[in-house]
């Protein structure tokens, strides 16, 4: 053991328990910031046991627990810990301490949980930590500890929670780990492990969580995993395992309430006896090879509540691509359904108006973005009133944006990008003031911009590449160019746009003067076309209505005149500074 601290006078009043008194004050001696006053309050005017966070025995009068999680605390954890020969709990998470776990931890062999997570420890786990035989709970996660696991540590035959995610652990999973056989929980996300998954694994009867995701494994799924029937969750998402899943995968880990192997390399089709899984909640396969027909009869997965199945290669182009949709209608919690970048494909049929869209707790997302799908969107999506986001982009599908999507009240994203919807934007939507995010891109939308997007809290706005018209708005997210784009557009009008094409309006264009205003000749550079553009001065009575007048009349002529032998071309009017656009040749109506 380590050397205790010379003791003071008044440290000696204290009692037979000094090793553990002095151990504490070492303890708080390491402790540079203390923003709460926690172990500021460990002075003489109370008995040790009575110090914030610390417990002690009833009888013996021992430290058995140091219990001080998320106080902000700055230091390093003294080596003199390790007096405290009685402790059973050590609980620091979420503070700042640094420096290495002190070797001397080694004597503490009553300790049964160590909980450091969410620190700056550095350095490797102490080789001599074995020696803590009766250690249940090793907690090291999200700290910059390096290096492998040791041999040494199969010997904490007691430990059931190894919680290690978060660090730059690295090397092979060991072999070693099979020994550990009460393991329950393995959380190992976030390091460097490489290698496959040791068959060791399937010796963990006991195990109900396996987490590796994160690493850089390679290889298999070994047989020996769907052995652990006791699994709820199996996460081994972003390395690069490959292979194809057991057919019998549902059947053999039944309680799986989380399946996520997204990121990986895994090919071959998706095991129907997923449907067995009835606890399962969360089903992550996206970002793999998976092909083939989507059979999965969702139907007995009442508890499902995220189906993540993105870009992959599912899809078979059969009459009945989309029966795994109709199962899903009794999902009654379903929140998210994730199905963009596959090879889905054909008409939206029938069953998708009567069974998706009737999932209303959709509330998360629905996703069917980068497919083939056809079509156009039904009216039953306004049933949909808890989505928040919306994502049917890069289809084919066609026809008007429904106008019952006013129903979505929560929707705060849409994005049908990429697609060959037409029509006008719907003036309903303008009571979805939640709205953050919409791209409208790239379909064959006309009409004018709703002035109504000017009154949302609105981050971005895409409505570029369809065929708009008229003026744009100046107000709300229309005054941040870098939060909307309308490029082309070619039949849209911005004041901006007029003072490039009349050189500001230059003296050199001006082409006529008139009672309520001056004339300006211009060239709108995108579409190479001539304007008229007149200045009203609206303080003058009656310029407005004399400007509402020469609309309907060019609309009627459809042509004007240029001054100085120039032929007629189709022009737009501008009055007081673009709050008023008549387009030449159109219905006399001012934007």
């Amino acid at each position: 053991m380590s050397t205790l601290p010379n003791a003071t006078a008044s440290t000696v009043t204290i009692g037979k328990n000094e090793t553990d008194h002095l151990a504490l004050l070492a303890i708080k001696s390491k402790i540079v910031h203390d923003p709460q006053g926690v172990v500021s309050s460990w002075n003489e005017s109370l008995h040790f046991c009575m110090w914030e966070g610390v417990a002690c025995g009833r009888h013996h009068r021992r430290v058995i627990s140091i219990d001080l999680p998320s106080r902000g605390l700055v230091g390093l954890l003294s080596p003199y810990v390790g007096n405290l020969s009685f402790l059973r709990v050590l609980r620091l998470f979420n503070n700042t301490i640094q420096g290495e776990i002190p070797p001397q931890v080694r004597h503490l062999f009553r300790l049964q949980m160590l909980y450091l997570n969410d620190n700056s420890f550095q350095g490797e786990i102490p080789v001599n930590l074995s020696h803590c035989s009766n250690l249940r709970y090793l907690g090291v996660s999200l700290n910059k500890i390096v290096g492998k696991l040791s041999e040494e540590l199969g010997s904490l035959s007691q430990l059931t929670h190894l919680i290690i995610h978060g660090n730059h652990f690295a090397g092979k999973i060991p072999q070693f780990i099979g020994r550990l056989a009460s393991l329950k929980y393995v959380s190992a996300a976030s390091n460097h492990f490489t290698g496959s998954l040791p068959e060791a694994l399937g010796q963990l009867k006991n195990l109900e969580v396996l987490a590796f995701g994160s690493n850089e494994l390679s290889g298999t799924i070994h047989p020996s995993i769907y052995d652990l029937s006791f699994l709820t969750v199996l996460s081994l998402s972003g390395n690069h395992l490959h292979g194809t899943l057991s057919p019998s995968l549902g059947l053999m880990l039944p309680n799986l309430i989380l399946l996520q192997l997204r990121g990986n390399k895994f090919t071959g089709p998706i095991p129907l006896s997923i449907s067995n899984c009835t606890p399962l909640k969360n089903l992550d396969l996206g970002e793999n090879h998976f092909n083939g027909k989507l059979g999965t009869n969702f139907g007995g997965l009442q508890n499902l509540e995220e189906i993540s199945l993105y870009m992959n290669n599912l899809g078979s182009g059969e009459p009945d691509e989309f029966s795994f949709i109709d199962s899903m209608a009794d999902c009654s919690n379903l929140k998210a359904l994730d199905l963009p970048a596959n090879q889905f494909r054909g008409l939206l049929p029938d069953s998708l108006p009567k069974q998706l869209w009737s999932i209303s707790s959709l509330s998360i997302s629905l996703n069917l973005s980068r497919n083939q799908l056809s079509g156009s969107l039904p009216l039953e999506v306004g049933s949909l009133k808890n989505l928040v986001e919306l994502d049917i982009s890069e289809n084919w599908l066609l026809g008007e944006i429904p106008n019952r999507l006013e129903s979505c009240t929560s929707l705060e994203n849409i994005y049908i990008e990429g697609n060959f919807f037409n029509g006008s934007i719907p003036q309903s939507l303008s009571s979805l003031r939640g709205l953050v995010n919409i791209d409208l891109s790239r379909n064959k939308l006309t009409g004018q911009i709703p002035r109504f997007f000017e009154h949302f809290s609105l981050k971005n706005l895409n409505l570029s590449f369809n065929d708009f018209e008229g003026e744009v708005p100046t107000g709300g997210v229309f005054a941040n160019a870098s939060e909307i784009s309308v490029a082309g557009n070619n039949r849209l009008v911005s004041y901006e746009m007029l003072l490039k094409a009349t050189d500001r309006f230059s003296s050199a264009n001006l082409i006529g003067v008139g009672s309520y205003g001056s004339v300006y000749k211009g060239l709108l550079d995108q579409s190479e076309t001539i304007v008229a553009v007149k200045v009203l001065n609206l303080q003058w009575q009656g310029a407005s209505k004399s400007f509402m007048a020469e609309c309907k009349a060019l609309s009627r002529d459809g042509k004007i005149p240029i001054p100085g032998g120039s032929p007629p071309h189709p022009a737009l009017f501008m009055a007081g500074l673009g709050t008023h656009l008549c387009k030449w040749g159109g219905d006399g109506d001012c934007i």
